[in-house]
């Protein structure tokens, strides 16, 4: 194995190592990628590795390739990683589903999460966005992305343009990058990155395990929240979960201590407040708001609307 680290004055690290001890790979990459009881088959006579890798406290470009069959446990907490495949096959198995990565289709790996990886040859690219830094720039604390989702096909065409434009300036480390440039070119991929991968809805992540009915339940929600503006119910909502009305409510009621009338509720009120908060009082009105969200009594409505957010309707229009 042959490290070699240069320190940069630009705050850009360095890092290029290849070697051929399998045990010194696990090693290095369990250092960054935190892998638990990882099991090596050998599939070449000797197992070539390498690793290259540019950053600084925001964001780094990194790029591996393993030629082992290699199965493990990983974790990340404080980095989101956007990972797509040069070489080789991946399997990423989380929440009870199997994903296969397709070769240059980047994805979003899971976030604070234990996932399981099962890499065959694996050549693969990766950019870290820091957690903190990514946020700031979203301006959400809780903000994250839905996992192992792909990019739609104008996000993917986001996603590659920002990595063409600045990939080679940032890897090229002969030059320094001032650090208004280097912010620049990060907060670019964090832009990017936000426009092109699916963001986990809050809702999502109040539901937690995996097994049958937890993903019923999602089902539930998403049904919700996909379809809150029209006249739904109970018997719309547990027939979308595939459950009866009753398991539906046993359901809610164990996880998330609702009914489906509170959950119903709920996520119309949000829907009104978002309106609300966007919206322009010189051309809409309350009760536009509280019709296209279900509220057929504006008294009501703007009574819950307060207990549930400290404000009347009219106050959120007119201070938005």
């Amino acid at each position: 194995m042959m490290p070699r680290t240069e320190p940069r004055a630009d705050e850009r690290y360095f890092r290029r190592i290849v070697g051929t001890d399998v045990e010194q790979a696990i090693a290095f990459f369990s250092g960054d990628y935190d892998f638990r009881s990882p099991s090596v088959r050998r599939t070449h006579q000797q197992s070539h590795w390498d690793f290259a890798g540019v950053g600084d406290c925001r964001m780094s470009l990194r790029s591996s390739r393993f030629m082992v069959d290699l199965r493990s446990d990983s974790r990340v907490d404080d980095e989101f990683l956007v990972a797509w495949m040069r070489s080789g096959s991946s399997t990423i198995t989380y929440d009870g589903e199997s994903h296969d990565l397709q070769p240059g289709v980047p994805v979003v790996l899971p976030f604070a999460d234990t996932y399981e990886l099962h890499h065959r040859d694996i050549g693969l690219n990766l950019v870290h966005l820091d957690s903190a830094f990514l946020r700031a720039v979203v301006g959400d604390d809780d903000f994250t992305f839905e996992p192992m989702r792909r990019p739609t096909a104008e996000g993917l065409r986001a996603w590659q343009s920002v990595v063409r434009a600045h990939s080679s300036t940032w890897l090229d480390v002969e030059h320094d990058l001032g650090p208004t440039a280097r912010r620049d070119i990060a907060e670019a991929f964090a832009h990017a990155a936000v426009a092109a991968f699916p963001q986990r809805s809050k809702w999502r992540s109040t539901v937690t395990g995996s097994g049958p009915e937890h993903d019923r339940l999602r089902r539930a929600l998403e049904f919700v929240h996909e379809h809150a503006r029209e006249p739904i119910g109970t018997p719309e909502i547990a027939a979308a979960a595939g459950l009866s009305p009753r398991g539906l409510q046993q359901s809610l009621r164990r996880h998330l201590d609702q009914t489906p009338g509170d959950l119903l509720r709920s996520v119309r009120l949000d829907g009104a407040r978002t309106d609300l908060a966007h919206g322009d009082r010189d051309e809409i009105s309350v009760a536009d708001v509280a019709r296209a969200w279900g509220f057929g009594h504006l008294g009501r409505f703007s009574a819950t609307y307060r207990a549930r957010f400290g404000e009347l309707p009219s106050e959120t229009l007119r201070t938005h």
